[in-house]
């Protein structure tokens, strides 16, 4: 993201939050739309014990759901704009939070999994370069995983500010980036999210280690059958 961009879309949401304070309007979402989209995005693993990583965290919500859900985590978000951190800070004290352009910032150390949620949906210039080198870079500082979602060029609402990416054009980078990829459009006619796992090797049967040893779990279960 360049400086114009970057002061462009920190202006945005530091309007928005000196109108509105802590309110999904002052991040551009909807009242009432935000725990289906949480329940897809950390629906990408079991996520207990671990550690995670948000991109444009905003108010920390993604922390405050897991919290809710009785996830323990240990939580570290990264925002561009101070004023939402300000926010953030405040109903969070145990998180972590960092200021900062994800794209550019240097990152320490790695994280279980890391999470973006409503970054992509702001148009910047090159954006869809941009997209692909933050995925990229959230990817080289996982263990495990990444997922991200976005806006759907299908929900039947598209405005020229905002990205709406073809999901399958979306799916087609991210198979460059992982060879273990899972698209969901499942949840909402407006959006839709990405798996992308770091585990990508084969062990028995070519299939991925990650799955097995998902599937190994489930059939260890009462009543637990191979599908």
């Amino acid at each position: 993201m360049n400086d114009r961009d970057r002061a462009e879309v920190t202006h945005f949401f530091a309007e928005n939050a000196r109108r509105y304070g802590y309110d999904p309007r002052s991040l551009g979402w909807i009242k009432g739309t935000q725990e289906p989209r949480f329940r897809v995005l950390t629906a990408i693993g079991d996520l207990e014990g671990c550690s995670v990583l948000d991109v444009g965290c905003g108010f920390g919500d993604l922390y405050g759901f897991l919290r809710r859900a009785g996830v323990r985590v240990d939580y570290t978000g990264i925002d561009l704009c101070p004023d939402l951190l300000e926010i953030a800070r405040q109903r969070h004290p145990d998180a972590r939070f960092v200021a900062g352009d994800f794209g550019e910032a240097r990152v320490d150390g790695q994280f279980d999994w890391a999470f973006e949620s409503g970054v992509f949906n702001y148009k910047v210039s090159d954006h869809e370069a941009w997209v692909r080198d933050m995925i990229r870079k959230m990817l080289r500082h996982v263990r495990q995983g990444v997922a991200v979602d976005f806006l759907n060029d299908r929900g039947g609402f598209l405005s020229n500010g905002l990205y709406h990416p073809d999901p399958i054009d979306v799916y087609r980078v991210c198979c460059q980036l992982s060879r273990r990829v899972i698209l969901r459009c499942d949840y909402k006619p407006t959006e839709f999210c990405v798996y992308l796992y770091k585990d990508t090797k084969a062990g028995a049967g070519n299939v991925f280690r990650g799955y097995q040893a998902a599937l190994g779990d489930i059939l260890k279960r009462p009543g637990g059958s191979r599908p």
